[in-house]
């Protein structure tokens, strides 16, 4: 398939730059072969993050191409990658990366904020010539387990890959978003986002919902050229459990990037992506702890109760979930004492038949009383604390 080279620089990602955005005058016209004068003052610049949307600390390739004219990529550029995060931290350099023959420059980064990348390609005479583009980093916070998977495929000779990042999902009662951030490795572009990107299947039964469903997503077209997102509406009367997440191409992987014919077509190869799963994704339902006591204030040595209560949101239905209280389910006690390391396990208390708990502990020292349930596979664990003071 063919691409015209100036619709593929000048797409929503700003992939062209003339050579006066890095500082120096453009050329009227594409520059003679071995014109190398004018070739220097004739340069463009292609630059993303892929994925630019992930959970804080997961990695994140930062990438571009740096070329003279529509023809000749310029290799050996030495480009510098700074990164400015959000709020009041100051924009720092990460990285010194090299173009290679085809012009193409990489790295990878795990930030742990959003932010924004920019580069500085080094002029001739040792000076730094900023460009005017970045590109943008959003953080996903990263409470829940993430897991952050490399995937590929090959047809005649070349290789696409792609990069997809989830997160586990606690669902409560009303639904909630759940993000499938990808990111496209390998110079060329995602396609069309409603035949590529990632998806996931349930592997267990429950409610209205068989094994092996596609759930519907937001269709939303990629963000740029290497990063997009597919989005679900996940809540409680969707199964709890693992969900598959598979990959689905095709990409477009970069066959003669520079137009070395002059005719204004750069040729792709279109790789598919092997359709099976590649990573999973733990869905379980939320569940809610309480913990009071008798007395949190007190002189001396002495007993105090401890009481509270435990909620699960549970499927009461095919198309309906509620926040019940949980009758005779185990909770365990943890006494952290100020100025300890640590929680230490104290007691196993249950829930009576209407989901409430009491008992009665020795407080000697002041400290903090954990209630934690542990969760189960379909049910995420939760806490609750209170501090007592011992004078």
């Amino acid at each position: 398939m063919a691409v015209g080279a100036r619709k593929l620089f000048t797409s929503a990602l700003g992939l062209a730059l003339a050579g006066s955005l890095l500082g120096a005058p453009a050329a009227a016209g594409a520059p003679a072969d071995g014109d190398q004068a004018a070739l220097a003052d004739y340069t463009y610049l292609d630059f993303a993050v892929a994925p630019d949307r992930a959970p804080a600390g997961m990695p994140v390739q930062v990438h571009g191409h740096v070329g003279r004219d529509w023809s000749w990529p310029a290799p050996g550029e030495v480009i510098t990658i700074y990164f400015d995060p959000a709020g009041s931290a100051p924009r720092e350099a990460v990285a010194t990366v090299t173009t290679d023959d085809n012009g193409w420059f990489a790295a990878t980064f795990r930030p742990q904020t959003s932010g924004t990348y920019d580069i500085v390609r080094q002029g001739e005479d040792g000076t730094a010539v900023k460009g005017e583009r970045t590109a943008t980093f959003t953080s996903r916070e990263a409470v829940l387990p993430v897991r952050s998977v490399v995937v590929s495929g090959s047809r005649g000779g070349y290789t696409a890959r792609a990069r997809v990042t989830v997160q586990d999902v606690v669902t409560r009662v009303e639904p909630q978003t759940v993000y499938l951030d990808a990111g496209i490795l390998t110079p060329g572009s995602a396609g069309n986002i409603y035949e590529t990107g990632p998806y996931m299947t349930n592997r267990r039964a429950e409610g209205r919902y068989d094994v092996g469903m596609v759930f519907s997503t937001r269709q939303e077209p990629w963000r740029t050229a290497y990063s997009g997102t597919r989005t679900y509406r996940l809540s409680a009367v969707h199964p709890a459990g693992l969900y598959d997440v598979t990959f689905l191409g095709p990409i477009a992987v970069t066959k003669d990037r520079w137009d070395a014919d002059r005719d204004g077509i750069i040729q792709n190869v279109w790789v598919n992506i092997p359709g099976r799963p590649i990573t999973t994704i733990r869905v379980r339902r939320a569940s809610t702890t309480t913990i009071a006591a008798s007395s949190t204030s007190f002189t001396g040595a002495r007993n105090i109760e401890l009481r509270g209560s435990l909620r699960r949101v549970q499927l009461v239905s095919d198309t309906k979930a509620e926040n019940r209280l949980a009758p005779n389910t185990a909770l365990k006690l943890y006494f952290d004492p100020a100025g300890q390391a640590g929680p230490v396990y104290q007691k196993t208390v249950r829930t009576g038949p209407t989901g409430a708990y009491r008992t009665t502990v020795r407080a000697t020292r002041s400290g903090t009383w954990i209630a934690k349930y542990e969760g189960t596979s379909l049910q995420a664990p939760s806490k609750r604390s209170v501090t007592v003071t011992v004078r």
